[in-house]
């Protein structure tokens, strides 16, 4: 039987604290905005606050608006969200997620799972929680 590593080459390990961390982040007061805190950099910035490491500093700063963040998917992404996480983290059935790990809704947006629900990033500010049910695809993290 092979033992495969607990950390691969495209996952990144997560910090002692990260549950600290995790809490810490989703504490703090959020706005949206397209190309520093949209849904898509909400959830690199929980990937960044548990591991240390942002996934993608390529796409902040890059674009302002939904147009913006369609073109930077397709240049410097793999052309979704999708297939751009998917490059980096591997990708789990989402009622496999943990806590921490980087789940998507059926409404297309990004979000970090907490156990049986995940926090989302609302485009009115703030943070919006949904059920499990709802995820589509989900990232493992660590």
């Amino acid at each position: 039987l092979e033992r495969r590593p607990v950390c691969g080459p495209r996952m990144t390990a997560r910090l002692p604290d990260w549950e600290r961390r995790l809490s810490d982040f989703l504490a703090q007061p959020f706005a949206f905005e397209w190309g520093s805190m949209d849904c898509a950099l909400f959830a690199c910035s929980a990937v960044e606050a548990l591991t240390g490491k942002h996934p993608y500093p390529e796409f902040l700063g890059v674009y302002s608006d939904r147009i913006g963040a369609a073109k930077a998917l397709r240049n410097l992404g793999k052309g979704t969200l999708e297939a751009t996480f998917g490059q980096k983290f591997d990708e789990v059935p989402p009622g496999f997620a943990r806590r921490g790990d980087i789940v998507m809704a059926d409404m297309g947006a990004m979000g970090v799972c907490v156990g049986s629900a995940a926090m989302f990033l609302a485009e009115d500010g703030g943070l919006i929680r949904l059920p499990r049910s709802t995820f589509t695809h989900a990232w493992r993290i660590g």
